[in-house]
């Protein structure tokens, strides 16, 4: 008899366990929002940020000028900031585009490494595909900033 008690109570906890995970699993996570301080870092933040973006025809008018000196410096100069700026703007984002933001400026960075290394070569073909490959990564992390109202 105390075995049937025994698989009764068991047969009894697996039901309630059923049923307590069942009903759990219905739930939905709350979307992650921005708290108006993340918004407020990110627009502070972003500012630089975008401010770097538009100058960014500045380099490729000296690529395309096969003007070396000026590639370097101004990829040296205030690109030589972009790294910084780009990844304390991603910290301030969500999870989710956080780690995608991150990835993008580590590729935005090593397109910027290229672009150096195509001016100590004089080399304008892989300068501007570079660029080209640099403004994509450079929008594509903009991208990724909330829009206001957001």
């Amino acid at each position: 008899m105390g075995n049937k008690i025994r698989s009764l109570t068991g047969l009894i906890l697996a039901a309630i366990a059923v049923l307590i995970v069942g009903c759990g699993g219905a739930q939905t996570a709350e979307p992650e929002i921005y708290s108006a301080k993340q918004i407020e870092l990110i627009n502070v933040y972003a500012t630089g940020v975008l401010a770097l973006r538009e100058r960014m025809p500045e380099l490729e008018s000296a690529i395309d000028q096969d003007n070396w000196v000026d590639v370097q410096s101004f990829i040296h100069g205030p690109l030589g900031e972009l790294r910084t700026r780009t990844a304390r703007l991603a910290r301030e984002l969500l999870p989710n585009d956080h780690s995608q933001a991150e990835d993008l400026a580590k590729d935005l960075y090593k397109h910027l490494v290229k672009i150096d290394q195509a001016a100590d070569e004089r080399n304008t073909a892989i300068a501007a595909g570079q660029y080209i490959e640099a403004l994509k990564d450079f929008d594509a992390y903009l991208d990724l900033l909330p829009q206001p109202g957001l």
